[in-house]
């Protein structure tokens, strides 16, 4: 009983800490059910390189033009693709012209027309194809 009491007043404090934080506007839009352990299970079986990017474009820290300009790594956030508007995740994966054909090729794995973030970044079934598509768009 004790002992309950205690793990339920950590994942109460956990929640409280989690919600002040920097990050939780943000991946409360990417994944809702953050903090859980529901992104650890995902990530499991994955190879590492894949668990890696993963992370990082659920963060917003993957290598694109938005956040390298933001930590001076590149001249400008716009999309080296496209050259259409800054290079987001949210751009790379779901709005750039330049990658139609990966994304059509990606929608048809995911069986979605109304593919999102949370989408392709919290479910199982669509990180083969996910991965697929990075693999494509180099």
């Amino acid at each position: 009983m004790v002992k309950c009491a205690h793990s339920e007043k950590l994942k109460c404090n956990t929640q409280k800490a989690w919600q002040k934080s920097p990050w939780y506007n943000w991946m409360k839009k990417t994944d809702p059910t953050t903090p859980s352990c529901k992104y650890i299970n995902l990530i499991t079986d994955l190879p590492w390189k894949i668990a890696s990017i993963l992370s990082q474009l659920r963060m917003g820290h993957a290598p694109l033009a938005k956040h390298l300009h933001r930590i001076g790594k590149s001249d400008s956030p716009i999309c080296p693709a496209c050259q259409r508007s800054k290079e987001t995740v949210q751009h790379f994966l779901l709005h750039c012209t330049t990658h139609q054909a990966a994304r059509q090729a990606l929608c048809n794995s995911t069986g979605g027309r109304d593919m999102n973030i949370t989408q392709l970044l919290t479910m199982p079934k669509t990180l083969p194809a996910l991965s697929h598509y990075i693999a494509r768009t180099g």
